[in-house]
């Protein structure tokens, strides 16, 4: 079973490092400030969506997201989030496998693993592509959720990081109102402010 486990990430993980191979190119500035992956842990296996927008320079850039657990330690997810820039439309989408182990950094949360290919298409600089490897920590204090996030964004000419913190406010059941931040680590630390409405189906 755990060889099997052990299998299964390895593979994944060499289709991650297979796909980076090609020939892809991205502005870092344009992926960084986009990458927001709003999927959590959830304790039920249905379908969650995900609405809301992130704070771009003097825009708000509205998104989607979708996400399901299929197994207890599987998530898959996407997000669509179009954007008109000027006269024009672009399209952001990014799809997410995650990883949920059974084992914990702490003993008062839950940690998930997340591998995923991002794209921006029809944009002032043509249509690109970048990937993801995402660590997220979760832990419930009470009634209050706190969700920490670190994320590696790259493709084959650049790299960089990213971290988000989220709180979940449960307004009814199966509804939560998540407010949070994104710090974008260049020269220096620039904090991007996001707000997401997920919903239980």
């Amino acid at each position: 079973m755990i060889i099997q486990s052990i299998n299964s990430r390895a593979f994944l993980f060499s289709i991650v490092l297979f796909i980076s191979s090609v020939h892809s190119q991205s502005d870092v500035s344009i992926a960084s400030k986009s990458s927001i992956i709003p999927f959590q842990l959830a304790s039920t296996s249905k379908i969650m969506i995900h609405l809301g927008g992130i704070q771009v320079q003097d825009d708000v850039r509205l998104m989607t997201g979708l996400q399901l657990q299929p197994t207890n330690n599987l998530l898959i997810g996407g997000v669509l989030s179009p954007h008109k820039l000027d006269t024009d439309l672009s399209i952001y989408y990014h799809l997410v496998i995650g990883y949920i182990p059974k084992w914990k950094f702490f003993n008062f949360s839950s940690n998930m693993f997340q591998i995923g290919m991002h794209r921006n298409r029809f944009g002032a600089d043509g249509d690109t592509r970048w990937f993801s490897f995402s660590v997220m920590e979760s832990a419930q204090f009470g009634s209050f959720n706190l969700n920490l996030c670190w994320n590696r964004l790259f493709n084959q000419d650049w790299d960089r990081d990213t971290a988000m913190i989220s709180t979940g406010l449960n307004l009814s059941n199966g509804i939560y109102l998540r407010p949070g931040i994104m710090a974008n680590f260049t020269s220096y630390i620039e904090y991007i402010p996001f707000l997401f409405l997920s919903m239980v189906l």
